[in-house]
């Protein structure tokens, strides 16, 4: 069983623990192991929002003013959240995941085995429903294709599907992005070449 397609997933992961402080981006390694697990989704035909990717992986330097509200904004309209809180865990994302847990949706956790985490993070199951996956950390194809396919065919189980903001139409204002095929009136294309997955 897998999730209706078109659900809008909010990606989140650490940002300013990802960054090179010497040219202030995503250091290369995270950006390609991001933009697999944001290809997975995407090509499982959901839309994604991910912040790192919104913000050019940090080269624009979103102010606070702009990045809160719009990350908010697309927490409320997201169906779904795929959550890797980091090691050590994200400030940024728990956070993230406060939001999620009032609004309660339905979040999957990428956790690294070893790390410790808050039981405002451990227990969030407590408020709204959670999927713990412990993640081997090579992120590799393989491992992020069942982290995909696992978080999908839970949100399948418990009844996952697009909410009133699910138009493609929205995508924009609401700053997710799905594949060009999968936008209603648009040729298929080839889809572009995958970045390749960096080991640690």
């Amino acid at each position: 069983m897998s999730a209706p397609r078109g659900l809008r997933v909010f990606l989140a992961a650490p940002f300013v623990q990802f960054i090179d402080p010497a040219d202030g981006v995503v250091r290369p390694q995270w950006r390609q192991r991001l933009s697999a697990l944001r290809e997975a989704l995407l090509d499982a035909g959901h839309a994604v929002f991910n912040a790192h990717h919104n913000e050019g992986w940090g080269e624009w330097g979103l102010p606070p003013q702009e990045c809160v509200p719009s990350d908010f904004r697309a927490m409320q309209c997201a169906d779904l959240v795929l959550a890797y809180p980091g090691t050590p865990p994200s400030t940024g994302v728990a956070l993230e995941l406060g939001w999620a847990s009032a609004l309660r949706k339905p979040v999957a956790l990428l956790l690294d085995p070893g790390t410790t985490y808050s039981p405002m993070i451990s227990a969030l199951g407590e408020i709204s429903p959670v999927l713990q996956l412990p993640f081997d950390g090579s992120w590799s194809a393989r491992s992020l294709d069942g982290a995909v396919r696992t978080t999908l065919d839970w949100a399948a189980g418990l009844g996952v599907r697009p909410g009133p903001w699910s138009a493609p139409e929205l995508d924009p204002a609401l700053a997710y992005l799905r594949h060009a095929t999968d936008r209603p009136g648009t040729p298929a294309v080839a889809p572009a070449a995958a970045e390749t997955v960096v080991p640690a």
